[in-house]
């Protein structure tokens, strides 16, 4: 990512800060921080084998192939880039419910013009596409989704995977092979 590209923000849902030492944070309304820090999609895409806490990903990631993947949460949209231009993936969608963000990250130019970003709430979207992986990167912290939230993403989203193809959610250590 190209640091330089993201500005100070303030808005209505989110501000976002730059730092002296070239990062950015984006801190939610509810206080939750994120920093544009190239290990976050690293750890979360199996790729980070020093990092603690990662085995049970690096475990999952290990032999799985994809290339149509579909993300929920875009964040500084650290993920989406990977996968588009790092792992070169063929189909990269990304639903993010906040207009607000999606303007921000799309005015920064930051993103490979080729993700495609959907706006809505990943708990009414609905699709026929078919991915090879889906990942639920809307929560920081597993108290913040309840089972039953889960369970109905596990449910809505099972039939839009291919066969061999997996639903992902980081926080929640769920990994779902359909």
């Amino acid at each position: 990512f190209d640091d330089l590209k993201f500005i100070d923000y303030t808005g209505s849902n989110f501000n976002v800060s730059k730092h002296s030492n070239g990062l950015a944070t984006l801190t939610f309304s509810n206080g939750f921080k994120i920093q544009n820090f190239s290990k976050y999609s690293e750890i979360y895409l199996g790729k980070c084998s020093s990092c603690s806490n990662s085995t049970w990903i690096n475990d999952n990631f290990n032999g799985f192939s994809y290339d149509k993947v579909l993300v929920a949460g875009l964040g500084f949209g650290l993920i989406p880039q990977e996968l588009k231009t790092i792992d070169n993936c063929s189909k990269v969608d990304v639903v993010e419910i906040d207009q607000e963000l999606i303007n921000y990250i799309n005015n920064c130019n930051q993103l490979d013009n080729n993700i495609n970003i959907i706006q809505d709430d990943i708990y009414n979207y609905n699709t026929s596409d078919l991915y090879d992986l889906i990942i639920i990167d809307i929560i920081w912290n597993s108290n913040e989704m309840t089972e039953v939230q889960y369970q109905s993403l596990e449910t809505k989203f099972l039939n839009n995977l291919n066969t061999g193809g997996a639903l992902y959610t980081p926080v929640k250590e769920k990994w779902v092979i359909k």
